[in-house]
C-alpha cells in the first residue's frame, strides 16, 4: 500500500485486523533512491511496457496457430482425427457430459502439440536442434503429446464402449 505522507510503497498495514501484526515500513536508502534518480530510464521506456491489449494478444495467438498448423503436419493428423471422433459421437448420439470429456481431452492433444511445435520452433532457432541439450527437450515436448494423445484414447474408448454398451444392451 502507498503511505499517504510520504507517498511511498509500504509494508505497513494500517488496517490490519485484531491480532494481525503489522509489517514495518519498507526503508529506501537515500544514496540508492538518488542514483536511481541520476539514471536516465531504458530506451523505450514506457508505463505499458511488455503490456499488449486484448486485440494484440487475440492477434499474436492466430498467428501463433496459423504458423503452427503451417509448420507441423501433426496439426493436420490430429484435426483429421478430431472429426472422426467427432462424427463418431455425433452417430452414437452420445449425451451432453460425455462431449464435454471428449472435446476437453481432444483440446489437451491440441495444447500438447502447439507445446510441442514451440520448442521445436526455438529448437531450431537456437541452433542445431540434434544437440544433446535441444534433443532432450524435444523429446520431453513429445512425451507430453503422447500422454495427451494416450489420455484422448483412453477418454474415446470409455465414452464410446459406455454407449455402445447402452445401445447393444451390454448393460
Amino acid at each position: 500500500m502507498i503511505d499517504p505522507n510520504t507517498k511511498k510503497w509500504s509494508r505497513h498495514d494500517h488496517g490490519a485486523e485484531a491480532g494481525t501484526p503489522a509489517l514495518d515500513p519498507v526503508v529506501i536508502d537515500p544514496e540508492l533512491e538518488a542514483r536511481l534518480a541520476e539514471e536516465p530510464p531504458p530506451h523505450g521506456w514506457v508505463d505499458r511496457a511488455g503490456r499488449r491489449g486484448f486485440r494484440e494478444k487475440l492477434t499474436a495467438g492466430l498467428s501463433g496457430l496459423k504458423h503452427a498448423f503451417r509448420g507441423d503436419s501433426s496439426f493436420f493428423a490430429h484435426t483429421y482425427r478430431g472429426i472422426l471422433i467427432a462424427l463418431t459421437a455425433a452417430l452414437l448420439g452420445i449425451g451432453p457430459l460425455p462431449w464435454c470429456f471428449l472435446v476437453l481431452a481432444a483440446a489437451l492433444v491440441f495444447i500438447a502439440e502447439l507445446a510441442h511445435s514451440a520448442v521445436v520452433t526455438l529448437a531450431r532457432a537456437l541452433g542445431d536442434p540434434d544437440e544433446p541439450g535441444l534433443r532432450v527437450a524435444r523429446e520431453i515436448a513429445t512425451a507430453g503429446v503422447l500422454v495427451a494423445v494416450v489420455t484422448l484414447a483412453a477418454v474415446c474408448a470409455a465414452v464410446f464402449t459406455s454407449r455402445l454398451g447402452e445401445l447393444l444392451a451390454w448393460w
